[in-house]
């Protein structure tokens, strides 16, 4: 069994320009509603996996809902959202 994509599937499956790659960006939720992970694309291109209460180079996260995760660093909170 292959492992590529078809290129058919890809081009329906993703969509350009959504994600800004010179950002820090929430690109998923997931887990239970009682343990809520976030998906976090980092500015270095790394994703990064948090929990509540997690401590991350991009800020502690203090809040995970359905639609964004909270981070707090150096007393500021930044909201991120799931794009599109």
């Amino acid at each position: 069994m292959s492992n590529d994509t078809p290129a058919r599937v890809a081009a329906q499956a993703t969509q350009s320009g959504v994600l800004n790659r010179g950002t820090v960006t929430l690109i998923g939720i997931a887990g239970s509603t009682s343990a809520p992970r976030a998906l976090i694309l980092l500015q270095s291109g790394r994703v990064i996996t948090a929990k509540l209460g997690k401590k991350t180079s991009v800020g502690t996260v203090i809040g995970i809902n359905e639609n964004t995760v909270v981070l707090k660093r150096g007393g500021r909170t930044t909201t991120l959202r799931l794009p599109g």
